[in-house]
Parts: C-alpha cells; structure tokens; sequence
C-alpha cells in the first residue's frame, strides 16, 4: 500500500473515531439513537475508504483521491466541532445530520478536479 492511501485510510479511521466520540458528547436518548447517529455520521468515510479501495485495486488511487478523502474528512471532523463544540446553537442538531450531506455534496463538486488532476498525471 503506497504512503498516500496509507495516510487517507488513517485520516478516515481517526476521523470515524472522533464522530463517534462527538456523537456520544451529543447524548442520545437511547443506544438505537446513538447507533443510528454513529452509523449515519461514519457513512462518508466508509463510503470513501470503499471508493479508495476500488481505485487502488484499479491502479488509479492518486495523490489526488487521497488528497480529496483526507480533505473532505477533515473538513466534516472542523464543521462537527464547531456546531457541537466551539458554536452551540439550538439549530445545532440540524447542522449535525447535514454533515454527511454536505460531505457529499463536497465529494460531488471536488472529485471531478480529482479526476482530471489524476488523469492529467497519468500521461
């Protein structure tokens, strides 16, 4: 496994760890809340380390599918500790079952520039 997928996969591994930490600061009502909260949060990152694991299987996992997992990771952890932590606001729940939302709509817009950077650095 080359150094850049190695970092991502760490990056999404801390990443799912620290979501189930905040859902826990989040105090559901009951374990069927917390799983269903835990598992909702951690989608992204499993989706991303399934999509990573295909394009390393292809050859095609670049820096730049790296890069974008990393990014997108560490942006749902800073957008999940400001809403819980540093910015509580009553609205702040909302924005929480958002997060993998607008960790897609991020992948969505982001992975096209992926695409064609690592398509760009194949030839």
């Amino acid at each position: 496994m080359k150094l850049p997928t190695l970092l991502a996969y760490s990056v999404m591994a801390l990443a799912m760890c620290a979501t189930i930490y905040f859902n826990m600061a989040l105090k559901p009502s009951s374990f069927s809340a917390f799983l269903f909260f835990a598992v909702w949060l951690t989608a992204p990152y499993m989706a991303m380390g399934v999509a990573l694991f295909y394009l390393q299987k292809a050859g095609r996992a670049t820096v730049y599918w790296c890069a974008l997992a990393i990014l997108i990771s560490g942006g749902g952890i800073i957008f999940l500790l400001d809403v819980i932590y540093w910015h509580r606001d009553a609205q702040g729940a909302i924005a929480v079952a958002l997060t993998p939302i607008l960790q897609l709509m991020a992948c969505a817009l982001l992975s096209p520039l992926a695409w064609w950077l690592s398509r760009d650095a194949r030839s």
